[in-house]
């Protein structure tokens, strides 16, 4: 069998005829950026080839001919039918990357040892402990369970593109610790509708789901090992997640979630053996899942909702948004509760852009206007790589600000340079015969990125314009928008208002409640009254298929304009 030597790891991984270097480096759990899931697309899995004679071109727009043959190959498109020699780019790393977690705040601060109400506690005697949930004993005595331990759960978001995990004491309430890290997922795709296709093949599920719990395995021991806690002491947990996360990692077929009529084989509201999600955790815990709404509504958004203050008051005139791979909202008009989702793409992630990556070490974050100039903040200290998320919509709203961009979402040529400020003449370019704005040195946004900035924002308008327009409300009428998701913790209300993200004058109505998923799967995890007030609340809710509706495809396309419309 032919081998694959990776320097600088000296490490020799034999392959199969028909594998690409990439997934043979992630089959060795070395990761390197492929923000395009191995499509092609993107141009950033760069690898060398220490002798290029022995590998074939692999052509892409973001790769110039003489890198090309002093060996510089994308690893996703590189089938090797001989031993080769590489060596990766500076910024590999071997296990999943640290991201900002964070911690969370109940509503009106920590919750206090008399309002704490687990579902979760514990009768002992000399002999044996035994397990109550939500008031029935197990029928076992519990397994493996030491004097010296105390009851913890876990609270669990588990997103497309993150996962995060913290341990709290259920007999304080208090979070012990987290620890975060990308959804190993991602290496078969970035998006839902991807992952359901290769989930639903036998091989595929078995890939998937034993990415995700490997994963999770890896942050419990984590938490555990960060706060002296065992994996025993894990009684309960709460997992929130949209639903094709959720079916992955309990191994269950996620086809029938990517077809009509989206059939959702978990039932909601509900708690299951912590065996069924494959947590390694005390044999005796249990596992719940908050409501689910619809295939495309998961349990993030249900838990989500329940850290939105006063989100189901009657009186309230509320939008819950929240902003990732998949756009979902819940609108609440005076009591009427109505909710939708809309397919939004990796975009806002760092995917399918010509410099786009997560935020990580030298991605762009933030993006300001300055003496008629653009200034950069990134992550570390190091060259800047490309830009994330948050950095991508500064930009665009910067770019529209200065001329750049036009409404329309063209871009001006070189040779229109002065319609703009003079010291911007210099970034206009032109890369692969588009247009394209260097806003870092050999760092591009090009024409086909703002297009893809534009699908994404577009379906997010306008599921928000239609959900309004279906339930008889205007952005004036409401009192607040909830942005929620990790992500929206680095979103800047002036970006979002100044590309038509969010409706005209709205901007001073944004409300960013950080990660909601977590933080109310915290709360669900230490109240079991949440459970009970959630899952009532949640059975009023309506889902609207906005794609279903008539003029969803003339809002969409107005919806795709850029600018405060």
């Amino acid at each position: 069998m032919p081998t694959l030597c990776v320097d600088p790891l000296n490490l020799s991984l034999p392959f199969s005829k028909g594998e690409t270097v990439l997934e043979i480096l992630q089959r060795a759990g070395i990761l390197i950026e492929s923000p395009c899931g191995g499509q092609g697309i993107c141009g950033q899995c760069g690898i060398w080839v220490l002798e290029p004679e022995n590998a074939p071109v692999t052509p892409h727009e973001n790769l110039a001919e003489e890198d090309g043959a002093q060996g510089l190959r994308l690893a996703c498109r590189l089938k090797p039918d001989q031993d080769l020699r590489v060596r990766l780019p500076h910024d590999f790393r071997t296990e999943a990357q640290t991201l900002r977690a964070g911690s969370f705040v109940f509503e009106g601060g920590p919750l206090s040892a008399s309002s704490l109400a687990p579902a979760v506690r514990l009768e002992s005697c000399a002999q044996s402990s035994r397990l109550h949930y939500e008031g029935r004993s197990e029928s076992e005595k519990l397994k493996f369970w030491d004097p010296s331990f105390t009851p913890k759960g876990l609270a669990i978001d588990l997103g497309t593109t993150t996962l995060v995990v913290s341990l709290l004491s259920l007999d304080s309430g208090e979070e012990l610790a987290t620890a975060s890290s990308l959804n190993p997922q991602i290496a078969y795709g970035h998006d839902v509708m991807t992952r359901i296709h290769h989930g639903s093949t036998p091989e595929g599920l078995a890939e998937l789901s034993g990415a995700i719990q490997d994963a999770l395995h890896e942050r419990i021991s984590e938490v555990c090992a960060k706060s002296g806690s065992n994996a025993l002491e894990i009684l309960d947990g709460v997992l929130g997640g949209n639903t094709t996360m959720l079916q992955l990692l309990a191994g269950i077929d996620p086809f029938p979630l990517g077809r009509d009529p989206f059939e959702v084989s978990l039932a909601g509201g509900s708690s299951y053996p912590a065996a069924d999600f494959g947590l390694q955790i005390n044999p005796g815990a249990r596992v719940y899942l908050p409501p689910i709404l619809h295939a495309f509504v998961g349990t993030d958004i249900s838990a989500g909702l329940l850290m939105s203050e006063g989100f189901f008051e009657d009186s309230k005139k509320a939008l819950f948004l929240d902003v990732g791979t998949n756009g979902e909202m819940v609108l609440n008009i005076g009591g009427r509760l109505v909710a939708t989702s809309t397919a939004a793409g990796p975009v806002f992630e760092g995917a399918v852009l010509s410099a786009g990556m997560r935020a990580a070490e030298g991605a762009v974050e933030a993006v300001r206007i300055e003496d008629g100039d653009i200034r950069l903040s990134s992550i570390g200290e190091g060259p800047i790589k490309g830009i994330c998320g948050s950095g991508l919509l500064d930009l665009v709203a910067v770019l529209v600000r200065l001329g750049v961009i036009e409404i329309s979402g063209r871009m001006l040529e070189p040779s229109e340079k002065d319609k703009i400020p003079e010291k911007l003449h210099g970034r206009l370019v032109t890369v692969s015969d588009v247009p394209a704005f260097e806003f870092a040195p050999g760092v591009f946004f090009t024409q086909r990125d703002v297009r893809q900035v534009q699908l994404a924002k577009g379906a997010i308008r306008a599921a928000m314009d239609l959900l309004m327009q279906e339930t008889g409300c205007s952005s004036e009428a409401l009192d607040h928008i909830v942005i929620g998701g990790g992500f929206g913790h680095f979103l800047r209300a002036s970006s979002l208002e100044g590309i038509g993200l969010i409706p005209p004058g709205t901007g001073r109505k944004l409300v960013f409640a950080g990660n909601t998923s977590r933080n109310g799967c915290a709360r669900l995890l230490v109240d079991t009254s949440s459970r009970n007030f959630l899952k009532e609340k949640m059975q009023e809710v309506e889902h609207i298929s906005i794609a279903e509706l008539p003029a969803f495809m003339d809002v969409y396309l107005r919806s795709m304009g850029l600018g405060s419309a």
